[in-house]
This record gives structure tokens, sequence and C-alpha cells, in this order.
């Protein structure tokens, strides 16, 4: 027994060596690197373990959606870095601080709109159902509210109201809460309650809230429609559609309802300055519209937010830095560049001295596209000139002692056309702030003038202007019957040939034996060329500035002299008008005369060029200044019109076709002119007669007849007819009227037209009244003036 004893003890104090000398600490100085690697190894691999998991506190989850916001602690542990030896650490620090060095300028395209960062997570984050509610909460159909009542009467009420906006409450009946806050429901419910129940207490609480309808749209990443909370302010709406894209406005988002601007929000309120009081409770129906950006400029460099900012107007560089959260200890803000697009296409920079420690500072207005660098002052170097303008590579160049104008064309590289020589302009700063220009003879310069070919100090730059911002536009004009005519610049030796050439070349109805050049000299004085297209000589006349030159047409020229006859002729269609005199006669001629089963009479002639006359005469207008006005008793004014003007109608010429026909054209022929139409019509059926009649319609003709007579045949006058006003139309266009027109015989073709009475209604009672009124006052003044 006593053997065994010792044996497990034995075995328990081995194990027990064994443990210990794993936790004491060794000295590894002793043993050997394999050793050291094994032992490391071994310590890697009890410590590659998973550790426990924390013991976590949770309350008690009263939102459904509350377990997308909880921590992983678990993930945050693991993730943890392992502690660095103090060697790691110092290397660590010498490597990123070696890799910083030298600051580097972000590339403008690469710096980001301000303010998107606050939307980058957006669409990540679900809408969150634990908003708390206000006491101005406006209250609408959907909503849940939850009634207490304890004291004398202990009651719970569990309400929705329903879609009129009211809820009913058992003993007490029923609320209209539509459009009332929480507090101004509790006075209401209280007011209530009180008639059916007396000492006691009331409690209002919202339960569930309602959903709404909005709408957001235009330059969001998500645009659409979202069914949300009805504690949804502007602010979420916007987050939830995942904010503004690139293209979108930051500074006059507009919400509209009913289709009115409710307001206008600048979002950098918010994120400036903190300011939510811009935030606007939605209603359902509302309508969030992003516009597109306005001005944005871009800002790097030396300032606390490197961004691109949208501008709302008149900032000048300085508001742009407090933008930027202002300029870091390192800024020199007296040499601060500003590069633009300038009007013409061109790229410009501009030195702006924003140091207002030093007096006044450069107060440019910002443009749309200017971007701003602001140097350190440890990167500024003075050994430094610029230029500017028209040449191939503008920038900043390093001066020395010998650095002339010349060296700096050359570097630069003139452009090889439209540079203007006669001078640029050399900006020089002195040490006071006063900026000098000294004009510079480009030709003179690079030829080595000393004048000219100046040595260039610090911060000296030279602007080479082209010829078109210098000299005006040298032009010159071509009108008349060419393809293109209008204006073209004056070209070098430029001639009448050319500027011909160039506007499209002659129309067939050009003149070519009688074009004019207007010149205008020095003094202003007018001179007119005459120059014959026919001759080479006078063709290469050359043009001077401002030049017009006018190119006639062809006397009595018309491309399409063509004039239309239809209907019951021989051969009707389309005819070229082969003279200027040619008549109606002729042409009846040509086009093989009249068929056996045309009616001459009827011949309806018309030209359109009438109504083209009439309109340019202005008749329209003098008709529309020559109607009445009226005022009725309200004081409202009207026109009332006495003329009908209807130009169409006035296009048909009444023409007496058989006095021409029997005189060949001798008596009352008429000259035609393009576009002119004719149409002979076949043998009417009878007499039609229209309007106050007892049938309306057409009649067989009866020769000998009068208007009288077709009347009667047409069921005589009705009792609204205006007897004195008959019309009769003959065929040919001309019109008889009045009571004459009863006794006219009728003619086959002809119309007759019975108008109807126009009534005037008057109120005899009120007449009588007006007129017993007056009488009175004219009596009463007699009276009063005899008692004088």
């Amino acid at each position: 027994m006593r053997k065994i004893i010792f044996f497990v003890t034995l075995v328990i104090v081995l194990v027990s060596l064994n443990w210990f000398r794993e936790l004491t600490a060794q000295d590894l100085s002793n043993i050997s690197d394999e050793q050291k690697a094994k032992l490391l190894k071994i310590y890697k691999a009890r410590n590659s373990g998973v550790p426990d998991k924390p013991r976590v506190y949770k309350t008690p989850e009263i939102y459904e959606d509350s377990a997308n916001f909880r921590l992983d602690l678990r993930k945050t542990e693991i993730e943890a870095p392992t502690e660095l030896s103090t060697l790691a650490r110092h290397l660590q620090r010498k490597g990123t601080a070696a890799a910083s060095g030298k600051k580097k300028l972000v590339a403008f395209e690469d710096l980001k709109v301000f303010g998107m960062e606050l939307f980058e997570s957006a669409g990540n984050i679900t809408q969150p159902v634990d908003i708390a509610t206000s006491s101005d909460y406006v209250l609408g159909p959907g909503d849940n509210v939850l009634i207490y009542l304890w004291g004398r009467v202990e009651k719970e009420y569990n309400l929705t109201i329903d879609r009129e906006g009211k809820i009913f409450v058992p003993q007490v009946g029923e609320l209209v809460v539509w459009g009332l806050t929480l507090e101004q429901f509790k006075a209401r419910a209280i007011k209530q309650f009180s008639k059916v129940y007396s000492d006691y207490n009331l409690t209002i609480s919202l339960g569930k809230i309602r959903s709404i309808r909005i709408f957001v749209t235009g330059e969001v990443k998500r645009p659409g429609a979202y069914t949300v909370s009805s504690l949804t302010s502007l602010f979420n709406a916007i987050y939830t559609a995942g904010g503004p894209n690139q293209r979108g406005s930051m500074r006059y988002i507009r919400l509209m309802r009913s289709g009115k601007e409710q307001s206008v929000v600048d979002l950098y309120k918010f994120l400036l300055e903190g300011n939510n009081s811009i935030d606007v409770r939605l209603q359902t129906g509302d309508l969030i519209f992003v516009p597109v950006a306005g001005t944005r400029v871009a800002i790097r460099g030396e300032v606390k937010r490197q961004a691109k900012y949208e501008l709302i107007g008149q900032e000048t560089a300085l508001d742009l830095l407090a933008l930027a959260g202002q300029p870091t200890a390192e800024a020199h803000l007296d040499r601060v560049m500003l590069e633009r697009v300038t009007g013409k296409s061109e790229w410009e920079v501009l030195d702006l001295n924003l140091n207002q420690a030093r007096g006044p500072v450069d107060a440019v207005v910002l443009q749309d596209g200017d971007r701003i660098t602001v140097a350190s002052i440890f990167d500024f170097k003075k050994n430094m000139v610029s230029i500017t303008g028209h040449v191939k590579h503008p920038g900043f160049y390093e001066r020395n002692d010998t650095t002339r104008v010349s060296d700096l064309l050359k570097r630069a590289q003139l452009q090889p056309y439209d540079v203007y020589y006669d001078r640029a302009e050399l900006y020089r700063r002195h040490a006071n702030y006063r900026t000098q220009i000294i004009p510079i003879d480009l030709s003179k310069a690079l030829a080595g003038d000393e004048k000219n070919d100046l040595k260039l100090k610090d911060l000296d730059s030279l602007h080479v202007y082209s010829i078109k911002e210098i000299e005006w536009k040298r032009l010159v004009y071509i009108g008349g019957e060419v393809k293109s005519p209008g204006v073209f610049d004056l070209y070098e030796d430029m001639s009448v040939e050319d500027l011909i050439f160039l506007a499209g070349s002659f129309k067939r109805s050009a003149f070519r034996f009688g074009a004019e050049i207007a010149r205008v000299d020095s003094v202003g004085r007018v001179e007119i060329i005459y120059v014959n297209l026919k001759n080479p000589a006078d063709r290469k006349i050359l043009m001077q500035e401002d030049d017009q030159l006018f190119i006639r047409r062809i006397p009595d020229w018309k491309e399409n002299r063509i004039v239309k006859i239809e209907g019951e002729v021989t051969y009707p269609g389309d005819y070229a008008i082969m003279r200027k005199d040619e008549t109606l006669y002729n042409l009846l001629a040509r086009c093989g005369g009249f068929t056996e089963r045309a009616f001459p009479k009827g011949l309806i002639f018309v030209r359109h060029s009438i109504e083209e006359n009439l309109r340019r005469l202005g008749v329209d207008k003098m008709i529309e200044r020559s109607k009445r006005v009226v005022e009725d008793s309200l004081g409202n004014v009207r026109y009332e019109g006495m003329i009908e003007y209807d130009p169409t109608g006035l296009s048909r010429i009444v023409i007496d076709i058989e006095s021409i026909m029997n005189t060949g054209g001798a008596v009352g022929d008429i000259i035609l002119e393009p576009n002119d139409k004719i149409f002979v019509p076949s043998v009417p059926s009878g007499v039609s007669v229209i309007g106050a009649v007892g049938s309306n319609g057409t009649i067989q003709f009866m020769p000998n007849k009068k208007v009288r007579d077709y009347i009667k045949r047409a069921g005589n006058f009705t009792r609204w007819a205006d007897k004195h006003e008959v019309r009769l139309i003959r065929a040919s266009g001309e019109v008889y009227s009045g009571g004459t027109a009863l006794g006219k015989k009728v003619e086959v073709g002809d119309l007759v037209v019975v108008p109807t009475k126009v009534e005037r209604k008057s109120n005899w009672f009120k007449n009588l009244t007006t007129a017993a009124s007056a009488i009175t006052g004219i009596v009463t003044t007699a009276i009063l003036i005899g008692k004088l």
C-alpha cells in the first residue's frame, strides 16, 4: 500500500514541476536559435484560440428592429491589433514619417464635394422606429393614441383615428382630432371627459404612428416615392433617398407642398453651423426637389477642409476660406493662386493677396469652375516667375540672376499664330505690395533689345495677348441674290469674287451687270462703288473693312410664274405665264376654252397676293383700332367689332366674264399674276334660298322670276325674317341687298339670303322709373331755385 501511495505522489510531483517550468521565466540567452523558434511556435499555438465570449449586459428589446443596432463585441475583440514591441512601434513611426515626408497637393479632380460624406452610408441605415414624439406633433388619420384616466375613475383607452379624423370614446362620444397637436388634443379631451367624469387625472400619449407618402426627385441618388413615418423630417427623407448625387445642390433644396414652394433648405447651415432649426416636418404628398448644383469652386492646400464648395453668389476668396475652415498656420496668404477659365475659353492664373494682417485684400468675386491653391510658407519659393496668355506652356518657371524676358518666352514657347507682338504686359510686384505694369514689345525682346528684354525679378508675371483680344474684328457684309447673305470676316487681300464665293455664289436671279459696294471712309462718309460682275477687273476689287456688297435681282425675275386653272375647261392644269401682260382671256384660249358643261358666269378668280398686300397695309390693325368701346354698369370695358375682317374672303376678284369673252378680251380682261387660281364650275342645278324662310334648299330655275317668287316657293318669310335686308348673290360674285333686291330677276346659279331680325330688348319699366326720377329731380331743383 505504501508503494502505491509513494508512486502516485511521485507522479503528481513530476507533473507539477513540468507545469511550473512552463510558467516560470526562462533564460533565453543559454538556448539555441532552434529552441527559441520552437518555443515561439508553441507560444503562438497556445495563444491562437478565440477568447471566451465576454459577459454583455443587454437591455430588453422594446422595438422590433433594435437588433439591427446591436454591437458585435466579439468581432471588435478579434480584430483588435496585437501589442507591438517597442522597437516595432518605433520603426512603424519612422516609416510613416518617412512616407509622409513632404506634403503633396491633392489634384483638383480628386477633391470631394463638401457634404457628400454625410450620405456615404445612407443606403445601409434603416429608418429608425424609436423617434421621440414632441408636443407639437400634428395628429392625423391612422395615428394611435393612448388615454389614461386615474383618480375616482380608472380607465385606459387605446384609440385609432379614423379616415374622417375622429375617434370614438365610449360614454364620452366622438372627438375630432385631425390637425390638432398632442397638447391641443389633451385640452379638448379634458373638456369632453369633464362632462362625464369628475375628480380625475388624464394623460395622453402616442402609440403607433401613421405612415405618409412623400416624393424625392431631382439630383438624388435614389429618386422616387417613399412611405415613411409621419415623424419624418426633410433631413430624414433626403438621407433615405441617399442624399444628393454628384450633380445635386446642397444649398437650394426645395420643399413643395400642394404645388407651392413651402421652404428652401441650405444644408451648409447644418453642416457648418450645426443649425438643425431649418429642418421641416413632412406631410403626406410633400415633394422634395434637389436641383442641379449652381456655382462650384475648389480649394486645396493649406486649409483645414480641402473640397469643392457650392456658392450662392458674390462670394470672394475670403468667404471660400471661411467655408474651408480657415487656413492652417502654415498657409502663405500673401500669394494665393486662383486659376480661372476666361470668357474666351482660355486658362488664366491670378495671384491674390488674402493676408488681412497686412492691409486690404483682393476682393475678387469667384466664378463657376474657379480653383484656388493655398501654398505653404515652407514650399513657397521667391525665385519664381510666371507667364500666362497666348503661349503653349503657361505656368511658373524658376528664375536666376540672368533670366530675361526672352528666356521666359523661349521656355513657354509662343503660339505659332495670333500672337500680338506689339505689346505684352509684365506685372511686377514690389515689397510694399504695389504692382507695376511694364509694356513689352515681344519682337524687340526676342531680338535682344535691352529696353524690352528686361531682367526678371522675383514674382514677375508676363501676360501675352492674342490679336483677337486687342484688335477689333474686321468684317464685311454681302446681301441680295446670293445663297448665304450675311456678315463675314475680312481676310487678307479679300476680293469681291472671294466674298461672293464665301456667300455660296450667285442665285439664278442675280443681276451680274450692276452690283454695288457701300464703303465708309475714315470720317464716316459713304461712297458707292458700282461693280460689273461680268468684268474680271471689277471682280478683283479688294474689299475693305465694313464694306457692304449688294447683289441685285434681275428686273421682274420670277422663278415660278405659274397659274392654275381647274374645272370645266378643255385642258385644266398649271400654266406658265409667257409674258408680263398675259391676260385671263389669253389663258382661256391656251387651255382650249370652256367645255359644254361649263358655267362661265360662275367663274371664280382667286388672287392670294391680295391677302398678303392687305397684311402689309396693316388693314387688320386699322379695323382693330376702329372697334367701338363699350362700358357696362360695372365699369367693365369691352370692344365691339363693327366689321368682321376675313382676309381669305377678299382674295376673290369679281369678273364680268361675258364682257371679256364677247369683246375678245378688250373689255374687263385682267392681267395674270403668279399663283393666281381660276375655277370654272359646271352648270348649277338651280337657285338656292337660305335664311329665315320656311324651308332652306335649292329650287329649280324658272326664267324671268324674281327674288320674291323664289322666297314664296321656299315657304315664304318666317316671323323673324328681316324683309328689308334680303340679299341676292350672283354666281359671278356680285351682291344686291335691301328692299330693291326683292324685285331683281334671278339667274341660274344665284343665291338668295334672308337674314334674321336683330331684336332690341328694352326694359320699359326701368326706363319709365329712370325718367320719372330725372323729372322729379329737375322739378325739385326748379322749386328750390325759385325760393332763393
